[in-house]
C-alpha cells in the first residue's frame, strides 16, 4: 500500500470542477426556491451577493493555497496561526459539515425525484422509497469518491459541463421565448419585502449555496502545481457557479407575470411551476433525471475532499488509527470514504424517520429535509472557515514553518 497521495494528477481545469461539483450549479433549477420566496423578483441579488461575500471571506484561504498544499485544508492554517488544539477543534467541526453536507445530498436526491414526479404526474412515491433513494445516493457517492483522482476530475469534467450546457440552454430558451423580460426583475428593489428579503434569502440558501467551494483544498497534494492553480480554481468555479445560478433564478421569475410569482416561490419545485409554461412534461422528467444522475456524479467531488480530511487527521495524529490512515492501490483513502459512507448512513436513517415521525411524509417533509441538513451544514461552515481565516494573520509570522505541512 501506498503511504502518500498521488502527486500532479489533478489540472487546472479538473481543480476548477471541482469546484464547480462542490457549488453544483445544475441543481440551481430546483434549489433557487428561497430566493424567490424572499427576495421575489429580485431573486437573482442573493446569488450575486452571496458570491461576493464569498470572494471576500475566501481571500485569507485563497492566500494560504499559494503558501502551502495540504489535503487537510483549513485546519493546518488553524493550527499554524492557534496550535494544535485549535486545529483539532477546525478539523472536527469541519468533518460535521462534512457529514452534514452529505446528509444533505442524500436528500436532495430524494426531494428530487419524489417532488418532481408528484408535481408532473401526481404521482406520490411511498415513504420507504424516499429513503432507499437517499442511502442509494449515499452509496454511489462513495463508488465516486474511491476513483483515481485523474479518473475521478476527468468525469466531473465530462459530467457536470454536458449538464452545464444542457441547464443553460433550457434557462436561455425560456428567457428567449418568455414575453416577461424586463428590467425590473434586475433592480434590487424589485423584492416585495426590500433589502430584508434580499439579506434573508442570502443568509438562508445564498451561503449554503457557495459552501462547498472549497474542495480542491483537499486535493491540493494531488494538484498539478497547486500553489499556483488552487486559488485560480476556485475563483474560477464560483464564478462559473454565479453566472449559471443566476441565470437560471432570472428565468424563473420571468416565466410568468410579476403578479404570479407567489406561486413560484411557494413552490417545493419552483422550476416546474416556471418553465412548464414553456417546456413540455416529459422534458421537465428527463431534465432532472439527469440532474440527477450527474448530482450523484458530482457529489463524488465534496466526498473525495471529506475522506482526504480524515485521512490527514489520521496521518497528523489527531486520531490514531492505522486503518483510516490506509489507501488502496491507487492511493486514495477508501478506508476514510468508508468509515464516512457508514456516518452518513446512520444520520440520513435517524434524520429521516424523526423527519416523518414529526411532520408526516408529505412533498413538503422531503423538501424541507433538504433544507434542515443545509442549515445545519452552514452552521457548522462558518466555524471550520472563520477560525483558520482569523489565523492567518498570525500564521504569515510563521512562514518558515509552513513547509511542515
Amino acid at each position: 500500500m501506498g503511504k502518500d497521495l498521488n502527486k500532479g494528477s489533478i489540472s487546472l481545469i479538473g481543480l476548477t470542477f471541482i469546484t464547480i461539483a462542490g457549488v453544483l450549479p445544475i441543481i440551481a433549477p430546483i434549489e433557487v426556491a428561497a430566493f424567490i420566496s424572499d427576495a421575489g423578483g429580485a431573486a437573482i441579488w442573493p446569488v450575486i451577493l452571496g458570491y461576493l461575500l464569498f470572494l471576500a471571506v475566501s481571500l485569507p484561504i485563497l492566500e494560504y493555497t499559494r503558501l502551502v498544499s495540504f489535503s487537510g485544508g483549513y485546519y493546518g492554517l488553524a493550527e499554524i496561526g492557534f496550535g494544535k488544539t485549535v486545529g483539532k477543534f477546525t478539523a472536527l467541526c469541519n468533518y460535521l459539515f462534512y457529514n452534514s453536507w452529505q446528509m444533505a445530498n442524500a436528500f436532495f436526491i430524494g426531494w428530487l425525484i419524489v417532488d418532481t414526479l408528484y408535481i408532473l404526474y401526481g404521482i406520490m412515491l411511498p415513504c420507504y422509497d424516499w429513503i432507499i433513494i437517499s442511502i442509494l445516493t449515499l452509496f454511489i457517492t462513495f463508488l465516486i469518491t474511491i476513483q483515481h483522482p485523474r479518473n475521478l476530475s476527468r468525469i466531473l469534467i465530462i459530467a457536470i459541463l454536458s449538464s452545464l450546457i444542457l441547464v443553460i440552454a433550457s434557462a436561455l430558451y425560456v428567457i428567449l421565448k418568455s414575453p416577461y423580460n424586463s428590467l425590473y426583475y434586475l433592480n434590487p428593489s424589485s423584492s416585495p419585502s426590500g433589502f430584508t428579503g434580499i439579506a434573508l434569502a442570502t443568509a438562508v440558501v445564498g451561503f449554503y449555496t457557495f459552501t462547498g467551494y472549497a474542495s480542491p483544498l483537499f486535493y491540493s497534494e494531488e494538484g498539478i502545481e497547486s500553489r499556483k492553480n488552487v486559488w485560480k480554481a476556485i475563483y474560477l468555479g464560483l464564478t462559473i457557479s454565479a453566472i449559471t445560478i443566476a441565470l437560471v433564478a432570472y428565468s424563473e421569475v420571468i416565466s410568468v407575470p410579476s403578479s404570479n410569482l407567489q406561486v413560484i416561490g411557494s413552490s417545493s419545485m419552483p422550476q416546474l411551476v416556471s418553465w412548464i409554461n414553456y417546456l413540455p412534461p416529459i422534458f421537465l422528467l428527463m431534465l432532472n433525471i439527469i440532474i440527477a444522475i450527474i448530482s450523484l456524479i458530482a457529489f463524488g467531488g465534496g466526498s473525495g475532499a471529506q475522506a482526504r480530511l480524515l485521512w490527514a487527521m489520521s496521518r497528523d495524529k489527531f486520531i490514531k488509527s492505522e486503518w483510516i490512515n490506509r489507501l488502496n492501490k491507487n492511493n486514495v483513502p477508501r478506508n476514510a470514504a468508508l468509515l464516512n459512507l457508514i456516518f452518513a448512513l446512520s444520520i440520513v436513517l435517524i434524520a429521516s424517520l424523526l423527519m416523518m415521525h414529526y411532520y408526516g411524509y408529505n412533498p413538503n417533509t422531503v423538501e424541507t429535509a433538504f433544507y434542515v441538513a443545509g442549515t445545519l451544514s452552514t452552521i457548522l461552515w462558518y466555524f471550520h472557515h472563520f477560525i483558520p481565516e482569523m489565523g492567518y494573520s498570525l500564521s504569515c509570522k510563521n512562514t518558515r514553518n509552513l513547509n511542515f505541512l
